[in-house]
């Protein structure tokens, strides 16, 4: 997909939905920085970011009354972590983990550290 292309879906993903898009670019902006082959992939229900295998998952929150975003990684542990707003058991040895993103300044360290753990 070129950039324009690119574009153009996520502004139609984001729709109406300023202050999500607004977050989605700065969560964008950060991954690719981390992950510079990273590509995005934009679906009727998300927006995947792959290198080699995805790896992120962005939608929205499950409730219309939440804002922000609703990431989804997989993981291949249990991992108890303060982030974390919901842990689902695939198989004993893999994990989806969904992290409810409400602010740009939830974008830090423990974040990306948490995506990274989905990369590998």
């Amino acid at each position: 997909m070129n950039t324009w292309d690119e574009t153009a879906a996520v502004d139609a993903f984001f729709a109406g939905r300023v202050q999500a898009w607004t977050l989605f670019d700065a969560l964008s902006r950060a991954v690719r920085s981390a992950y510079p082959g990273a590509k995005l992939r934009v679906m009727k229900t998300c927006i995947a970011f792959d290198d080699l295998k995805p790896f992120l998952y962005v939608s929205f929150p499950p409730r219309k009354s939440m804002q922000g975003l609703w990431l989804s990684i997989g993981l291949r542990e249990a991992y108890d972590h303060p982030r974390i707003a919901m842990l689902v058991p695939i198989s004993k040895t893999r994990f989806t983990a969904h992290i409810h993103l409400t602010c740009a300044q939830e974008i830090d360290a423990q974040l990306m550290q948490l995506i990274d753990c989905a990369r590998q």
